[in-house]
């Protein structure tokens, strides 16, 4: 196992291309989540796929863009939109101030509309949610991981994503829809034991405490 030694930067804080998320290794920016995979890949020498075949990985590449580019957006416009709407207080437990709340909850509206699923209407959204769900709880069936018994790069998006629903979706419409899909939930508790043993040590509840690692 590699350890990198790192420090959180601001969520306002953006990289040269706009983006979230992004990463600065020894003065070199690299924005998009799936470059900044890539660049440790290349740069630590790591490889979570050599053990796969070539058809696997072909599975796992589609799921991962299903994921970083359409379900994203659908829990996106959920939680800043959509839930904020039907009178569940977000903020609270994110525990951001309002300005930025209204501010982010603006960016997603524009950016999900431009990318295409912020023009659905909000049923359409969250039924678009509920098969993206149910391709990845189909997909991963009784596997210990994406791919198989051993962790893959897919597993990097797909874990990435879920655990946003898993432990932020505050009784939410995403939550109800998430719930359906039990074998979803115990991959991301089974992702968690497995990789982040001092996952206690390394959160901040919402900003409200400092991470002891």
């Amino acid at each position: 196992m590699i350890v990198i030694k790192n420090e959180n930067d601001s969520v306002t804080n953006r990289s040269s291309k706009g983006k979230l998320t992004w990463i600065e290794y020894n003065g070199q920016e690299v924005a998009d989540s799936e470059f900044c995979i890539q660049f440790i890949n290349k740069t630590f020498n790591i490889d979570l796929d050599k053990n796969f075949s070539d058809e696997e990985i072909g599975a796992g590449r589609a799921i991962q863009r299903m994921v970083d580019e359409h379900l994203h957006w659908t829990v996106a416009l959920q939680r800043w939109v959509y839930d904020p709407k039907h009178g569940i207080d977000v903020r609270k437990f994110l525990n951001i101030p309002w300005p930025m709340f209204y501010m982010v909850g603006n960016l997603v509206k524009k950016q999900s509309y431009a990318q295409g699923v912020g023009r659905h209407s909000e049923e359409e959204v969250l039924q678009v949610m509920d098969e993206d769900l149910m391709a990845l709880s189909k997909f991963l069936g009784m596997k210990k991981f994406m791919l198989g018994e051993q962790a893959s790069q897919t597993d990097c998006a797909v874990f990435g994503m879920l655990s946003q629903i898993h432990w932020h979706s505050f009784g939410g419409t995403g939550e109800t829809l998430y719930k359906k899909y039990p074998n979803l939930s115990a991959y991301c508790e089974r992702m968690k034991a497995k990789f982040w043993p001092d996952w206690n040590e390394c959160i901040t509840e919402g900003w409200t405490r400092t991470a002891s690692k």
